[in-house]
């Protein structure tokens, strides 16, 4: 066996919000579970997972990660915190109540200049706001051609038949289309997203309260070297408020604040920008007067769906004093993490892309999500150029893989 040295972490928690997503605790785990297979063949290290255990009444689940490499073992408690009963009770709703709400929300997010200042940020994530709206404009516009192209033909009850051609077409446009790019579920998001940051979703607070209970209690049962709180996508606005409530929740029982933020591919200007998001930019404002909690966001260029070298503290119109960057912000080359085949796949599906900031990778690089929440080194060492060098392990026999 190959002599391994003191790992930096030996126990970790880690408790990770997804997006605004139909996907459970079942299907992320699933998703896990394949994504490690790759994970260890890239760095030559073994690892197991064990059956997730839904906690707190199912608004969360956790697995338990084992790890060995050359540099060590660890065992890591991965807790997906789940919202999904929340996105599908939305999507539920009758198509005209998702549209109308969709309209208000997008009217409210122009209106308000909010999505100029997307564009003034990040023109990228701009174009994506409004791919929604643009989509369902070309189903109405196909609509209308159908409509126009029979009343050319100018046959008795041509127009009854226009409108009904026209009509149809658009729901076929919008059944096939519509539904494999995700046309509608993000007009839920949008929706969704507009209403939690005006304080308009009870049942989304609750769930964030009932998160950061969860966490307080993990924290009281168990020692861990490490304890990271990571948000991805939508997750990355989420997390900082949970992040809020256990700081004030630690605070108020005298307890020690020792958790480090994780956001990657985040989206949290899209709230933090909206003139209406006080309380969200309250909350975020707060994080910064905690001088032991760190943070740490991912960025890249190639996802469209997150904002790229833009600080999400200052561009929120918040300052600090901390001696330390918050957040302590790095940029990602998804095509050094993959191998070239790979990458050439998957470069041309932008929902792919933003799933790759919480997948494996086929090649070692710097960044790699599966190290930062299984491995032995923490967060604080992950730097580019940082990429550890896995000894071999030895006897492989000897571990469960």
């Amino acid at each position: 066996m190959t002599e391994v040295s003191q790992p930096s972490v030996a126990r970790r928690a880690v408790f990770l919000v997804g997006g605004y997503e139909r996907n459970d605790s079942a299907g992320f785990f699933r998703r896990i579970g394949r994504e490690l297979v790759r994970f260890s063949a890239c760095w030559d290290v073994l690892t197991r997972m064990d059956e997730p255990q839904p906690v707190h009444g199912g608004i969360a689940s956790t697995a338990q990660i084992a790890y060995q490499g050359g540099d060590g073992t660890c065992t890591s408690d991965l807790t997906f915190l789940s919202f999904d009963d929340l996105v599908k009770r939305d999507g539920a709703r009758p198509f005209i109540v998702r549209l109308w709400v969709y309209l208000i929300a997008f009217l409210d997010y122009v209106l308000t200049g909010t999505m100029f200042r997307f564009f003034g940020t990040n023109w990228r994530f701009a174009l994506y706001f409004l791919y929604p709206a643009v989509a369902l404009s070309a189903f109405a516009g196909l609509g209308y051609l159908v409509y126009a192209l029979v009343m050319l033909a100018g046959f008795p009850g041509s127009t009854i038949a226009g409108i009904l051609l026209g009509l149809l077409a658009a729901y076929v446009a919008g059944r096939t289309i519509g539904r494999r790019y995700f046309v509608f579920h993000l007009m839920d998001l949008w929706s969704f997203s507009r209403e939690h940051l005006r304080g308009r979703r009870p049942d989304m607070d609750l769930r964030l309260d009932a998160w950061a209970r969860l966490i307080e209690n993990r924290l009281k049962e168990g020692q861990y070297d490490e304890v990271l709180l990571v948000g991805h996508s939508t997750g990355g606005a989420l997390i900082l408020d949970v992040a809020h409530l256990l700081a004030e929740r630690l605070t108020s029982e005298g307890r020690v604040i020792d958790f480090t933020l994780l956001t990657v591919g985040s989206t949290s200007l899209k709230v933090c920008l909206h003139p209406a998001a006080t309380r969200a930019r309250m909350r975020l404002e707060g994080l910064a007067l905690f001088p032991a909690l760190r943070w740490i966001e991912f960025q890249s260029l190639t996802d469209i769906i997150n904002f790229y070298k833009c600080d999400p503290y200052r561009l929120a119109g918040l300052n600090h004093d901390r001696p330390d960057a918050f957040p302590m912000m790095f940029q990602v080359r998804f095509r050094e993490m993959l191998v070239a085949d790979g990458y050439k796949r998957m470069k041309r599906n932008f929902f792919r892309v933003h799933y790759q900031f919480i997948s494996a990778n086929s090649r070692r690089y710097f960044y790699d999500f599966l190290l930062i929440c299984c491995g032995t080194r923490r967060l604080e060492e992950v730097r580019p150029g940082s990429a550890p060098v896995t000894a071999p392990i030895g006897d492989k026999t000897k571990v469960e893989a």
